[in-house]
């Protein structure tokens, strides 16, 4: 598809699935935003590609009207990211096992020569290069937003960890960790509510893990929620009885609730 100036990174928004019942995010059902590299279309109008996690390529390119442009694609000036050029693309086209057009191989015959053997000395690793690829560009991205937090360019981090939280991609079950240590030190940095939707993207990817619904439970009791953060506590309980941690905190909570309701029953009678 023939395009021409490159315009940078957009996003635009999707609907999502609903979200588990009875305890997710403010926001999580609404819709989760997806990036895009933008052209210029010689023809008229704009070509859209989609972007991985780790805003690279991940889809095929295609049109798109002016219109249908304007309305729902929104420019972001954070993202830096941009297209590789043509020879490391011809690289990372022989390590995906994309074929490409005959023109360029016949152009370049040593380069998709290289291509193909770095591809034998590495073919078993390359999908946990990918993976890695993506957690490291995904944790650079995360520590300059907490530098951005901490020189008090509060807005703009905010808006960076919002879109982290939302990160498109293919994630392994692995990179729930990832997600995890994203939520803690976002707890300890007073943003709990940001913190539980990175918990619900490790939850989402290992279902069963018992400290992720801990580590929910305890951004939701920052926040003043206790009812949520004890239906956490709980379902980690259910998953793993003998969690020593989410069984004294469940325990608190519960004690906290019998006093408050002790307290309302003393004042009631006062009252009388």
């Amino acid at each position: 598809m023939e395009t021409g100036i490159f315009k940078g990174v957009y996003s635009s928004v999707e609907p999502r699935q609903m979200g588990r019942a009875g305890g997710a995010a403010p926001g999580r059902n609404a819709a989760r935003k997806r990036y895009w590299f933008v052209w210029e279309h010689e023809a008229g109008g704009y070509v859209v590609q989609p972007l991985s996690a780790s805003m690279q390529p991940t889809g095929e390119r295609r049109a798109v009207s002016a219109a249908e442009f304007s309305k729902g694609y929104a420019f972001e000036p954070d993202i830096l990211a941009a297209p590789i050029r043509p020879g490391v693309a011809g690289m990372q086209a022989a390590r995906d096992g994309k074929a490409q057009p005959e023109e360029q191989v016949a152009a370049a015959p040593a380069r998709v020569a290289a291509s193909r053997d770095a591809i034998r000395r590495t073919g078993g690793i390359a999908g946990h290069e990918v993976g890695a690829q993506t957690e490291r560009s995904l944790r650079a991205d995360f520590a300059t937003a907490l530098a951005q937090l901490r020189r008090g360019d509060r807005d703009r981090a905010v808006r960076a960890l919002e879109r982290l939280a939302e990160a498109p991609g293919e994630f392994v079950p692995s990179h729930r960790h990832m997600f995890t240590d994203f939520g803690i030190n976002l707890r300890k940095s007073k943003l709990p509510r940001i913190a539980i939707r990175h918990h619900l993207r490790a939850l989402d990817l290992s279902p069963g893990d018992s400290h992720v619904h801990f580590n929910i439970a305890r951004a939701y009791y920052d926040m003043g929620d206790t009812e949520r953060a004890e239906k956490h506590l709980r379902e980690s309980l259910e998953l793993t009885p003998d969690l020593d941690a989410s069984r004294r905190f469940l325990d608190f909570l519960l004690e906290r609730k019998a006093g408050a309701a002790n307290d309302e029953g003393q004042g009631r009678k006062a009252a009388r």
